[in-house]
Protein backbone atom coordinates (compact mmCIF):
# COMPACT_ATOMS: atom_id res chain seq x y z
CA UNK A 1 0.00 0.00 0.00
CA UNK A 2 0.78 3.91 -0.52
CA UNK A 3 -0.18 4.60 2.85
CA UNK A 4 -2.01 2.84 6.11
CA UNK A 5 -3.74 5.73 7.12
CA UNK A 6 -7.50 6.06 8.48
CA UNK A 7 -10.55 4.00 7.28
CA UNK A 8 -11.39 0.72 7.01
CA UNK A 9 -9.02 -0.27 4.06
CA UNK A 10 -6.10 -0.20 6.22
CA UNK A 11 -7.18 -2.23 9.37
CA UNK A 12 -8.74 -4.77 6.94
CA UNK A 13 -4.75 -5.00 5.09
CA UNK A 14 -3.95 -5.52 9.11
CA UNK A 15 -6.07 -7.91 9.52
CA UNK A 16 -5.40 -10.26 6.46
CA UNK A 17 -1.91 -10.08 7.06
CA UNK A 18 -2.18 -11.86 10.37
CA UNK A 19 -4.99 -13.98 8.92
CA UNK A 20 -2.65 -15.12 6.30
CA UNK A 21 0.01 -15.85 8.82
CA UNK A 22 -1.74 -17.86 11.67
CA UNK A 23 -2.80 -19.78 8.20
CA UNK A 24 1.16 -20.55 7.68
CA UNK A 25 2.21 -17.84 5.12
CA UNK A 26 4.83 -15.46 5.73
CA UNK A 27 3.47 -12.06 5.04
CA UNK A 28 4.94 -8.27 4.85
CA UNK A 29 3.35 -5.40 4.73
CA UNK A 30 4.49 -2.86 2.90
CA UNK A 31 4.07 0.61 3.06
CA UNK A 32 4.90 4.02 2.22
CA UNK A 33 3.40 5.84 5.40
CA UNK A 34 6.01 8.37 6.99
CA UNK A 35 3.84 7.85 10.09
CA UNK A 36 1.75 5.50 10.96
CA UNK A 37 -1.95 6.41 12.93
CA UNK A 38 -1.87 5.35 16.63
CA UNK A 39 -5.65 3.85 16.13
CA UNK A 40 -4.16 1.23 13.86
CA UNK A 41 -3.26 -2.21 15.63
CA UNK A 42 -0.39 -3.13 14.50
CA UNK A 43 -0.07 -6.25 16.48
CA UNK A 44 1.57 -9.43 14.90
CA UNK A 45 2.16 -7.58 11.46
CA UNK A 46 5.26 -7.62 10.25
CA UNK A 47 5.64 -4.26 8.64
CA UNK A 48 8.03 -3.04 5.46
CA UNK A 49 8.82 0.87 5.11
CA UNK A 50 8.97 1.38 1.39
CA UNK A 51 10.47 5.05 0.61
CA UNK A 52 8.43 6.50 -2.51
CA UNK A 53 10.27 8.84 -3.36
CA UNK A 54 12.84 6.37 -4.02
CA UNK A 55 11.65 3.68 -5.98
CA UNK A 56 14.72 1.64 -7.13
CA UNK A 57 15.51 1.21 -3.40
CA UNK A 58 11.75 0.17 -2.94
CA UNK A 59 12.57 -2.47 -5.71
CA UNK A 60 15.53 -3.65 -4.12
CA UNK A 61 13.40 -3.83 -0.60
CA UNK A 62 10.93 -6.15 -2.36
CA UNK A 63 13.36 -8.84 -3.88
CA UNK A 64 15.07 -8.54 -0.63
CA UNK A 65 12.02 -10.27 1.11
CA UNK A 66 11.75 -12.42 -1.50
CA UNK A 67 8.18 -12.86 -1.99
CA UNK A 68 6.68 -15.76 -3.92
CA UNK A 69 3.73 -13.55 -4.56
CA UNK A 70 2.56 -10.03 -4.49
CA UNK A 71 -0.64 -8.55 -3.72
CA UNK A 72 -1.46 -4.70 -3.81
CA UNK A 73 -3.99 -2.92 -2.22
CA UNK A 74 -3.53 0.49 -3.27
CA UNK A 75 -0.88 2.43 -5.76
CA UNK A 76 -1.37 4.74 -7.94
CA UNK A 77 2.60 5.45 -7.89
CA UNK A 78 3.57 4.49 -11.11
CA UNK A 79 7.38 4.38 -10.95
CA UNK A 80 6.11 2.16 -7.48
CA UNK A 81 4.17 -0.29 -9.69
CA UNK A 82 7.04 0.01 -12.36
CA UNK A 83 9.28 -1.56 -10.25
CA UNK A 84 6.64 -4.35 -8.51
CA UNK A 85 6.15 -5.13 -12.13
CA UNK A 86 10.02 -5.94 -12.61
CA UNK A 87 10.08 -8.34 -9.32
CA UNK A 88 9.11 -11.20 -11.78
CA UNK A 89 6.98 -12.81 -9.04
CA UNK A 90 2.86 -13.43 -9.97
CA UNK A 91 0.86 -9.73 -9.02
CA UNK A 92 -2.66 -9.84 -7.67
CA UNK A 93 -4.49 -6.74 -6.80
CA UNK A 94 -7.69 -6.33 -4.89
CA UNK A 95 -9.73 -3.17 -5.78
CA UNK A 96 -10.95 -1.56 -2.80
CA UNK A 97 -11.89 1.50 -4.40
CA UNK A 98 -11.93 3.65 -8.16
CA UNK A 99 -8.25 5.09 -7.85
CA UNK A 100 -6.82 2.89 -10.85
CA UNK A 101 -10.15 3.30 -12.78
CA UNK A 102 -11.35 6.93 -12.12
CA UNK A 103 -9.42 10.67 -12.56
CA UNK A 104 -11.68 11.84 -9.98
CA UNK A 105 -11.34 8.34 -7.42
CA UNK A 106 -14.85 8.25 -6.54
CA UNK A 107 -15.98 8.18 -9.53
CA UNK A 108 -17.84 11.72 -8.35
CA UNK A 109 -17.98 15.00 -10.50
CA UNK A 110 -20.83 16.64 -8.51
CA UNK A 111 -22.86 16.68 -5.38
CA UNK A 112 -25.26 13.72 -6.56
CA UNK A 113 -23.18 12.18 -9.22
CA UNK A 114 -22.49 8.54 -9.88
CA UNK A 115 -20.45 8.32 -12.62
CA UNK A 116 -20.87 4.42 -14.20
CA UNK A 117 -18.38 4.75 -17.56
CA UNK A 118 -15.49 3.21 -17.94
CA UNK A 119 -12.17 5.40 -17.73
CA UNK A 120 -11.04 6.38 -21.24
CA UNK A 121 -9.72 9.26 -22.53
CA UNK A 122 -13.42 10.25 -23.58
CA UNK A 123 -13.69 11.57 -19.30
CA UNK A 124 -11.38 14.57 -20.28
CA UNK A 125 -14.55 15.93 -21.89
CA UNK A 126 -16.25 15.76 -18.58
CA UNK A 127 -14.01 17.54 -16.78
CA UNK A 128 -12.85 15.08 -14.51
CA UNK A 129 -9.24 15.86 -15.55
CA UNK A 130 -9.30 19.35 -13.36
CA UNK A 131 -8.04 19.16 -10.06
CA UNK A 132 -7.35 20.94 -6.63
CA UNK A 133 -4.89 24.31 -6.86
CA UNK A 134 -1.62 23.28 -5.91
CA UNK A 135 -0.74 24.98 -2.33
CA UNK A 136 -0.46 29.19 -3.19
CA UNK A 137 -2.06 28.82 -6.23
CA UNK A 138 -5.84 29.68 -7.72
CA UNK A 139 -5.73 28.22 -11.06
CA UNK A 140 -6.63 24.36 -10.94
CA UNK A 141 -4.57 21.42 -11.48
CA UNK A 142 -4.45 18.80 -13.96
CA UNK A 143 -4.83 15.10 -13.87
CA UNK A 144 -2.58 13.33 -16.31
CA UNK A 145 -5.62 10.76 -18.58
CA UNK A 146 -2.72 8.86 -20.32
CA UNK A 147 -1.11 8.27 -16.83
CA UNK A 148 -3.97 7.25 -15.14
CA UNK A 149 -5.03 4.89 -18.48
CA UNK A 150 -1.38 3.31 -17.84
CA UNK A 151 -2.04 2.68 -14.38
CA UNK A 152 -4.89 0.73 -15.13
CA UNK A 153 -3.60 -0.97 -17.93
CA UNK A 154 -0.98 -2.07 -15.33
CA UNK A 155 -3.22 -3.79 -13.10
CA UNK A 156 -5.03 -5.51 -16.62
CA UNK A 157 -1.53 -7.00 -16.74
CA UNK A 158 -1.81 -8.93 -12.95
CA UNK A 159 -2.14 -12.30 -13.41
CA UNK A 160 -5.68 -12.02 -10.56
CA UNK A 161 -7.87 -9.17 -9.54
CA UNK A 162 -9.92 -9.49 -6.24
CA UNK A 163 -13.05 -7.62 -5.31
CA UNK A 164 -15.37 -7.38 -2.06
CA UNK A 165 -18.93 -6.84 -4.05
CA UNK A 166 -20.50 -7.49 -7.03
CA UNK A 167 -20.82 -3.93 -8.26
CA UNK A 168 -16.59 -3.79 -8.00
CA UNK A 169 -16.64 -7.21 -9.95
CA UNK A 170 -18.91 -5.82 -12.70
CA UNK A 171 -16.90 -2.39 -12.38
CA UNK A 172 -13.74 -4.16 -13.45
CA UNK A 173 -15.04 -6.04 -16.04
CA UNK A 174 -16.79 -3.07 -17.58
CA UNK A 175 -12.85 -2.02 -17.83
CA UNK A 176 -11.79 -4.09 -19.69
CA UNK A 177 -10.71 -6.68 -17.50
CA UNK A 178 -11.01 -10.46 -17.95
CA UNK A 179 -14.26 -11.85 -16.66
CA UNK A 180 -12.06 -14.98 -15.38
CA UNK A 181 -9.08 -12.94 -13.79
CA UNK A 182 -11.93 -11.59 -11.49
CA UNK A 183 -12.53 -13.04 -8.27
CA UNK A 184 -15.01 -12.10 -5.69
CA UNK A 185 -14.10 -12.91 -2.29
CA UNK A 186 -16.32 -10.90 0.33
CA UNK A 187 -14.86 -9.17 3.10
CA UNK A 188 -14.90 -10.54 6.43
CA UNK A 189 -15.30 -8.61 9.99
CA UNK A 190 -12.33 -7.97 12.28
CA UNK A 191 -14.84 -8.95 14.29
CA UNK A 192 -15.31 -12.24 13.16
CA UNK A 193 -14.91 -14.79 16.37
CA UNK A 194 -18.16 -12.91 17.77
CA UNK A 195 -19.81 -13.42 14.66
CA UNK A 196 -19.05 -17.29 14.70
CA UNK A 197 -19.73 -17.26 18.09
CA UNK A 198 -16.26 -17.98 18.96
CA UNK A 199 -16.16 -14.83 21.58
CA UNK A 200 -18.85 -13.64 24.19
CA UNK A 201 -20.50 -10.33 23.71
CA UNK A 202 -22.03 -7.98 25.97
CA UNK A 203 -25.51 -8.21 26.89
CA UNK A 204 -27.73 -5.39 24.51
CA UNK A 205 -29.27 -2.61 26.44
CA UNK A 206 -32.35 -3.46 28.11
CA UNK A 207 -35.79 -2.51 26.45
CA UNK A 208 -37.31 -1.59 23.44
CA UNK A 209 -35.72 0.70 21.42
CA UNK A 210 -37.57 4.13 20.08
CA UNK A 211 -40.62 2.87 23.28
CA UNK A 212 -38.48 2.26 26.34
CA UNK A 213 -35.73 4.35 25.86
CA UNK A 214 -34.14 6.59 23.08
CA UNK A 215 -33.47 4.58 19.19
CA UNK A 216 -29.60 4.80 19.71
CA UNK A 217 -27.93 4.82 16.37
CA UNK A 218 -24.13 5.01 15.20
CA UNK A 219 -22.39 6.23 12.61
CA UNK A 220 -18.40 4.59 12.02
CA UNK A 221 -16.46 6.61 8.94
CA UNK A 222 -14.78 9.42 7.53
CA UNK A 223 -16.34 12.87 7.82
CA UNK A 224 -15.48 13.29 3.46
CA UNK A 225 -19.00 14.51 1.56
CA UNK A 226 -18.99 10.62 0.03
CA UNK A 227 -19.54 9.27 3.67
CA UNK A 228 -22.69 11.48 3.66
CA UNK A 229 -22.67 12.26 7.73
CA UNK A 230 -23.89 15.63 6.68
CA UNK A 231 -27.09 13.98 4.91
CA UNK A 232 -27.24 11.96 8.38
CA UNK A 233 -28.05 14.97 9.99
CA UNK A 234 -30.33 16.29 8.24
CA UNK A 235 -32.16 12.90 8.07
CA UNK A 236 -32.33 13.31 11.59
CA UNK A 237 -33.97 16.95 11.34
CA UNK A 238 -37.33 15.73 10.63
CA UNK A 239 -36.96 12.18 12.67
CA UNK A 240 -40.18 11.71 15.02
CA UNK A 241 -39.67 10.45 17.99
CA UNK A 242 -36.55 9.26 20.64
CA UNK A 243 -33.20 8.80 19.31
CA UNK A 244 -29.95 9.61 19.96
CA UNK A 245 -26.49 9.28 17.55
CA UNK A 246 -22.81 8.44 18.02
CA UNK A 247 -20.34 9.54 15.44
CA UNK A 248 -17.28 7.74 15.18
CA UNK A 249 -15.54 10.16 13.23
CA UNK A 250 -12.72 12.64 11.58
CA UNK A 251 -12.26 14.07 8.58
CA UNK A 252 -12.86 17.60 6.53
CA UNK A 253 -16.89 17.20 7.28
CA UNK A 254 -16.50 16.46 10.64
CA UNK A 255 -16.65 20.65 11.76
CA UNK A 256 -19.51 21.28 9.28
CA UNK A 257 -21.45 18.44 10.29
CA UNK A 258 -21.34 19.96 14.33
CA UNK A 259 -22.67 23.28 12.91
CA UNK A 260 -25.46 21.98 10.99
CA UNK A 261 -26.18 19.97 13.80
CA UNK A 262 -26.04 23.14 16.26
CA UNK A 263 -28.07 25.05 14.05
CA UNK A 264 -30.56 22.26 13.56
CA UNK A 265 -31.50 22.07 17.17
CA UNK A 266 -29.75 18.23 17.40
CA UNK A 267 -26.75 18.92 19.43
CA UNK A 268 -27.69 17.40 22.48
CA UNK A 269 -29.02 14.37 20.76
CA UNK A 270 -25.61 13.22 18.55
CA UNK A 271 -22.51 12.98 20.56
CA UNK A 272 -19.06 13.51 18.05
CA UNK A 273 -16.17 11.14 18.95
CA UNK A 274 -13.12 10.74 17.15
CA UNK A 275 -11.62 7.49 16.03
CA UNK A 276 -11.16 4.71 18.41
CA UNK A 277 -9.36 1.74 19.47
CA UNK A 278 -11.07 -2.03 18.16
CA UNK A 279 -12.10 -2.72 22.39
CA UNK A 280 -14.24 0.41 22.35
CA UNK A 281 -15.34 0.64 18.79
CA UNK A 282 -17.13 -3.39 19.26
CA UNK A 283 -18.48 -1.99 22.64
CA UNK A 284 -20.53 0.67 20.44
CA UNK A 285 -21.62 -1.26 17.92
CA UNK A 286 -23.03 -3.99 20.62
CA UNK A 287 -25.01 -1.20 22.26
CA UNK A 288 -26.28 0.62 18.69
CA UNK A 289 -29.62 -0.34 17.51
CA UNK A 290 -28.97 0.37 14.00
CA UNK A 291 -25.73 1.57 11.89
CA UNK A 292 -26.64 3.86 9.63
CA UNK A 293 -24.01 3.92 6.39
CA UNK A 294 -25.02 7.11 4.22
CA UNK A 295 -22.27 6.65 1.49
CA UNK A 296 -23.84 8.99 -1.20
CA UNK A 297 -21.31 7.67 -3.72
CA UNK A 298 -21.11 3.69 -4.88
CA UNK A 299 -18.88 2.57 -1.52
CA UNK A 300 -17.18 -0.84 -3.01
CA UNK A 301 -18.04 -2.44 0.27
CA UNK A 302 -17.64 -0.50 3.75
CA UNK A 303 -16.30 -2.93 6.22
CA UNK A 304 -18.35 -1.14 8.60
CA UNK A 305 -21.29 -2.74 8.33
CA UNK A 306 -20.02 -6.39 8.32
CA UNK A 307 -18.25 -4.75 11.86
CA UNK A 308 -21.88 -3.75 12.80
CA UNK A 309 -23.48 -7.21 12.11
CA UNK A 310 -20.61 -9.19 13.80
CA UNK A 311 -22.31 -7.53 16.97
CA UNK A 312 -26.19 -8.71 15.97
CA UNK A 313 -26.31 -4.40 15.62
CA UNK A 314 -28.92 -4.29 12.18
CA UNK A 315 -27.86 -1.38 9.34
CA UNK A 316 -29.59 0.95 7.06
CA UNK A 317 -27.63 2.03 3.73
CA UNK A 318 -28.35 3.65 0.19
CA UNK A 319 -28.37 1.14 -2.34
CA UNK A 320 -25.01 2.15 -3.72
CA UNK A 321 -21.66 -0.18 -4.40
CA UNK A 322 -21.26 -3.07 -2.45
CA UNK A 323 -23.96 -2.17 0.51
CA UNK A 324 -26.64 -4.21 -1.10
CA UNK A 325 -24.54 -7.15 -0.60
CA UNK A 326 -25.26 -7.65 3.28
CA UNK A 327 -27.77 -4.41 3.66
CA UNK A 328 -30.94 -6.79 3.08
CA UNK A 329 -34.18 -4.66 3.81
CA UNK A 330 -36.16 -6.10 6.28
CA UNK A 331 -33.86 -8.87 6.96
CA UNK A 332 -30.25 -7.98 8.06
CA UNK A 333 -32.03 -4.09 8.09
CA UNK A 334 -33.10 -1.56 5.93
CA UNK A 335 -31.56 -0.44 2.49
CA UNK A 336 -33.22 3.17 1.49
CA UNK A 337 -34.84 3.47 -2.30
CA UNK A 338 -32.75 6.03 -3.21
CA UNK A 339 -30.06 8.39 -2.61
CA UNK A 340 -32.00 10.98 -0.79
CA UNK A 341 -32.40 12.88 2.24
CA UNK A 342 -36.14 12.18 2.03
CA UNK A 343 -35.51 8.31 1.60
CA UNK A 344 -33.05 7.63 4.58
CA UNK A 345 -35.22 9.55 6.54
CA UNK A 346 -38.11 6.99 5.55
CA UNK A 347 -35.78 4.05 6.29
CA UNK A 348 -35.03 5.53 9.51
CA UNK A 349 -38.69 5.57 10.36
CA UNK A 350 -39.00 2.10 9.18
CA UNK A 351 -36.49 1.16 11.89
CA UNK A 352 -37.72 3.28 14.68
CA UNK A 353 -41.59 1.50 13.92
CA UNK A 354 -39.53 -2.08 14.03
CA UNK A 355 -38.97 -1.77 17.30
CA UNK A 356 -38.23 -5.31 18.99
CA UNK A 357 -38.02 -6.60 15.75
CA UNK A 358 -34.02 -4.92 15.18
CA UNK A 359 -33.58 -7.99 17.42
CA UNK A 360 -33.81 -10.42 15.05
CA UNK A 361 -32.42 -8.33 12.10
CA UNK A 362 -29.63 -8.15 14.11
CA UNK A 363 -29.50 -11.65 14.65
CA UNK A 364 -29.99 -12.44 11.03
CA UNK A 365 -27.25 -9.98 10.07
CA UNK A 366 -24.45 -11.98 12.62
CA UNK A 367 -25.85 -15.37 10.74
CA UNK A 368 -24.87 -14.12 7.48
CA UNK A 369 -21.70 -12.47 8.12
CA UNK A 370 -20.36 -16.20 9.78
CA UNK A 371 -21.92 -18.03 6.89
CA UNK A 372 -20.85 -15.66 3.74
CA UNK A 373 -18.22 -13.11 5.09
CA UNK A 374 -16.28 -15.13 7.44
CA UNK A 375 -12.78 -14.88 8.35
CA UNK A 376 -11.27 -18.74 7.84
CA UNK A 377 -13.23 -18.87 3.93
CA UNK A 378 -11.62 -15.48 2.79
CA UNK A 379 -8.13 -16.76 3.80
CA UNK A 380 -9.20 -19.79 1.66
CA UNK A 381 -10.32 -18.01 -1.22
CA UNK A 382 -7.48 -15.57 -1.21
CA UNK A 383 -4.91 -17.96 -0.78
CA UNK A 384 -6.60 -19.90 -3.98
CA UNK A 385 -6.26 -16.95 -5.65
CA UNK A 386 -2.84 -16.74 -4.95
CA UNK A 387 -2.02 -20.40 -5.89
CA UNK A 388 -3.88 -19.80 -9.17
CA UNK A 389 -1.78 -16.76 -9.40
CA UNK A 390 1.48 -18.99 -9.27
CA UNK A 391 0.09 -21.27 -11.97
CA UNK A 392 -0.70 -18.78 -14.59
CA UNK A 393 2.82 -17.45 -14.39
CA UNK A 394 4.13 -21.00 -14.53
CA UNK A 395 2.18 -21.95 -17.24
CA UNK A 396 3.43 -18.84 -19.24
CA UNK A 397 7.43 -19.69 -18.20
CA UNK A 398 7.25 -22.81 -18.66
CA UNK A 399 7.64 -24.04 -15.38
CA UNK A 400 6.20 -26.55 -12.31
CA UNK A 401 4.20 -24.44 -10.37
CA UNK A 402 4.90 -23.49 -6.82
CA UNK A 403 2.63 -23.62 -3.25
CA UNK A 404 2.66 -19.86 -2.32
CA UNK A 405 4.81 -19.63 0.77
CA UNK A 406 5.76 -15.58 1.35
CA UNK A 407 3.12 -13.02 0.31
CA UNK A 408 3.88 -9.70 0.27
CA UNK A 409 0.91 -6.79 0.46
Amino acid sequence: METLSIGGLPNYVLDLARALAESGAAVAVAHGSAELPGHLDLSGVTLLPLPLDRPRDASSAMRAWAPDVIHVHLCSHLPLLAQIEAVGVPLVRSFHDYTSMCLRRGRRRFPGDRCQRALSRSCVMFGCALGAAAPGSRLPGFKSIGAKLLERDAYRRFEAAVVGSRYMQATLISNGFAPDRVTLVPYFSRFDACAGGASAMDPRPPGVPGVDRPLSLLFSGQAVAGKGLKVLVRALAGLEGAWRLTTVSAGPDLAPAQALAQRLGMADRIEFKGWLPQTALAGLYRSADLLVIPSVWDDPGPLVGLEALSMETPVLGFPVGGIPDYAIEGRTGFLAESVSVASLRAGLRRAMAAGAGLGEMGRQGRLLVAEVHGRDRHVERIRAVYEAALRSRAVHAGQPARQPAAAWQ
